[in-house]
């Protein structure tokens, strides 16, 4: 049977094993003490050869080879960069990719080759951001000057699943210095790409031509509206999956039966044509997993032997894995998986259920469409904290009309290499299909339909996949007894007890509401997210540009937070304010309003972050001294700056400064306040300073946080947002030495990361408890 095939399990050993490595993989020790014991189990475990589990024990003992090795790989790359975190350094290396928009520039992954004149022989990847616009290619070498950051080092992230150690936000105009050493078939590849985006980009508006390469080559550029495919649940139709070569696959066998050609030619031809799909697509994992299955399809076809589709799927994630061992902690990677359990494994019991029934006949489509759907659902609740009710319905509707506009524009695409004009006539009707395709899902985004609530815990995510291959399987056969079908009454106990569960933990989260602070561990700036009980959500500043999409925006997506109440910019310096204005050109997070300081900013960042407010429609507010707000039971107060600035004031003394209260537990934001600006508070407010955490002010620089502005606060806790190995010096050990002397307990993002402070209300005459949590216990 299929399910006894050791090579369904296969993956799961592999990818247990990468795990483990991966996290002892520093400890090189633990990994070879493993490894000889799995040995010695693998030579003397007689009995498990007889039941074929020395091969799963081989897949267990190599990912810990695989895991760990690539622990090994990330970090040493990263030692190579480490004096140079945050500081400003001169590369040279080579482009590994085609540029991507961003912001009016660009950005690329870039190898180093080159560091402030030294040869490297260990080469780390960065990603390049470039402000200013400017036309560059694959394989180039370049002569980059800017400042260096990130150090990422969790296992999912996508920097380091793509190796890359960090990113280099780039000052000045790069030196074009020939070309680098990098493969011919990449700058085919390359080449290709450019041209179908530039072909695009000639004959079609600007939003359709957006649309269609999110959805062709899986290209986020600026304008690109994720949000709304997201609400709709067709967010798959932009990462380059198996639908996609679905598309490509059966453009190119309409275009062999319109010419007569045979089964087995066209089955043939379409194994280079599945080899240039994963070229073009870009090598991810759910394109990778959809070529794979796709040529072991074509084999089993060719050869006319039996296959079976699960084992397809189990190679094809066995083979990913081997490949790119971390994409093991991709959402990407197990969205695509549970998607292709629901059609290959979950649908066909459907059928064997109900193929009697005539509205199942009837509702083929559809039913196909929910058991894809119902498999990452748990899963997308679990990351995002939400899902569309609409996603069955949506996915009916829009996936015909997203592969009518993928395969009208491909083909446009490849006339336009050849004869323009005819890409021009194509794209002229695809236009009116991108569009159609456009407003219908607008029109499904308006519905009611799209659920949010606290992401699931990983208990609920697992019960809910037991019950629905319980309910699956029990259609036909009970799975404990293997008679009959499973009674109606242990199916409604099992419902009845996984709502429980579910419900229960939702209501413990409902009588314990707590506010929580996460202060972002964004390098050397600030960005704080403040969640108050009610779903209630507000940013205070998005640290550097690079920031918002390492760091801000991946943790509003596991947190499912689709909006922002509120975002406060404390100063328009760009460790402050880039990431507000990535956040604003992103689209994917909803703001409602932004409160600033209103004193101007000469800089073309400044103007940027004016002109998206405008373009979104978002309302802009000036927080001056006195202001409030309330955010459900979240009360603010603006401290600073005065209505009318004083004379020759700089940015950092007109920072806006925040004093939270909730249930008598007061925060205090104090942006880059120095000296100047401490005095004044100190003298407007005296004691009514006092709060139990401080935001020390301006990284712990030397400028401010002074004695008589600690003794008036008088805090319990203080947070020091930071850069490690910052060229500044920050903090001032003077400034340290002041906050331990007024008792305060500092927490620096330097030394333990990303700071999370949960705040939960005292009772009966009980102080409030205040737990923190770092992301590196130190």
């Amino acid at each position: 049977m299929t399910f006894r095939s050791p090579l369904l399990w296969a993956p799961f050993f592999l990818g247990g094993g990468i795990i483990a490595g991966w996290h002892v993989g520093l400890r090189s020790t633990v990994v070879l003490l493993f490894f000889v014991g799995g040995l010695l189990l693998f030579f003397g475990g007689w009995r498990l050869r007889r039941c074929n589990g020395s091969g799963l024990v081989f897949c267990l003992l190599f990912g810990v080879i695989l895991g760990g090795t690539e622990a090994w790989f990330h970090f040493r790359h990263q030692a190579v960069l480490a004096g140079h975190y945050g500081q400003t350094v001169a590369v040279t290396g080579s482009v590994l990719e085609t540029p991507a928009p961003w912001r009016e520039g660009s950005r690329f992954a870039f190898r180093v080759e080159v560091l402030d004149g030294a040869d490297l022989t260990v080469r780390p990847r960065v990603e390049v951001f470039l402000p200013d616009p400017g036309t560059y290619h694959y394989g180039q070498r370049l002569v980059l000057e800017g400042r260096l950051f990130g150090a990422e080092r969790q296992a999912g992230s996508e920097w380091v699943r793509e190796r890359i150690a960090g990113g280099l936000l780039v000052q000045g105009e790069p030196t074009v210095y020939g070309h680098g050493r990098v493969s011919v078939v990449g700058r085919l590849v390359n080449a290709a790409q450019r041209k179908l985006i530039a072909v695009g980009e000639e004959t079609l508006p600007p939003r359709a031509a957006t649309l269609l390469h999110g959805m062709l080559l899986g290209r986020r550029e600026p304008g690109l509206p994720a949000l709304t495919f997201e609400r709709v649940g067709i967010a798959h139709l932009l990462s380059v999956s198996g639908l996609h070569f679905t598309f490509w696959l059966s453009l190119l066998w309409g275009l062999g039966k319109a010419v007569r050609l045979s089964d087995r030619v066209l089955g043939i031809l379409a194994v280079p044509a599945v080899l240039l799909f994963l070229l073009v697509a870009g090598g991810g994992a759910p394109a990778l997993r959809a070529g794979i299955m796709g040529l072991l399809a074509l084999f089993g076809d060719l050869t006319r032997r039996q296959t079976h589709p699960p084992l397809h799927l189990a190679a094809a994630a066995l083979i990913i894995m081997l490949l790119r061992p971390l994409e093991v902690f991709a959402l990407g990677f197990w969205l695509s998986v549970a998607a292709c359990v629901g059609l290959l494994v979950v649908y066909p019991r459907w059928e064997q259920s109900w193929a009697a029934y005539s509205w199942f006949a009837k509702g083929r489509p559809f039913f196909l469409s929910l058991a894809a759907q119902l498999m990452v659902t748990p899963l997308v609740a679990k990351v995002y904290g939400g899902f569309s009710l609409l996603a069955p319905l949506a996915n009916l509707l829009l996936v015909p009309l997203a592969g009518l506009a993928v395969q009208t524009g491909l083909v446009a695409a490849l006339a336009g290499m050849v004869f323009p004009p005819l890409a021009r006539l194509l794209n002229a009707g695809n236009a009116v299909i991108i569009e159609g395709f456009w407003r219908l899902a607008v029109f499904l985004a308006s519905w009611p339909g799209y659920l949010r609530f606290p992401p699931w815990p990983w208990l609920t995510v697992g019960a809910s996949y037991g019950v629905i291959f319980l309910l699956t399987w029990g259609m036909t056969v009970n799975p404990v007894t293997k008679k009959r079908r499973l009674p109606l009454f242990h199916t409604l106990l099992v419902l009845l007890l996984v709502a429980l569960v579910v419900t229960g933990y939702y209501l413990v989260q409902d009588l314990t509401p707590c506010l929580e602070l996460v202060f972002f561990n964004v390098g050397q700036g600030d960005a704080v997210l403040i969640s108050v009980p009610g779903d209630y959500h507000l940013l205070v500043d998005g640290g550097e540009t690079g920031a918002y999409t390492r760091e801000i925006r991946p943790y509003l997506q596991a947190s499912g937070i689709q909006a922002l109440d509120l975002v406060v910019v404390t100063h328009a310096h760009e460790d402050h304010l880039g990431g507000v204005v990535r956040l604003l050109e992103d689209g994917r997070i909803a703001v409602a309003q932004i409160l600033e300081s209103g004193y101007a900013h000469t800089t073309r960042l400044y103007e940027r972050f004016l002109t998206l407010a405008l373009e979104r429609g978002i309302p802009l507010r000036q927080g001056v001294e006195g202001t409030t707000l309330h955010v459900g039971d979240l009360k603010g107060l603006v401290l600073h700056p005065p209505a009318a600035a004083p004379p020759g004031s700089d940015l950092n003394n007109n920072s806006l400064v925040l004093l939270l209260d909730w249930y008598s537990v007061r925060i205090l934001l104090a942006g880059d306040l120095e000296a100047p600006g401490e005095a004044r508070l100190v003298a407007v407010y005296g004691d009514g300073l006092r709060a139990n955490l401080l935001k020390v002010g301006h990284h712990g620089s030397a400028s401010g946080t002074g004695g008589a502005w600690l003794a008036k606060v008088h805090p319990e806790f203080g947070v020091i947002s930071v850069g490690a190995g910052n060229p500044f010096g920050h903090p001032e050990p003077a400034v340290l030495s002041r906050l331990d002397e007024t008792g305060v307990k500092v927490y620096r993002t330097d030394q333990r990361g990303r700071l999370t402070f949960r705040i939960r209300p005292g009772r009966r005459g009980r102080p409030a408890r205040i737990q923190v949590k770092s992301e590196v216990g130190r």
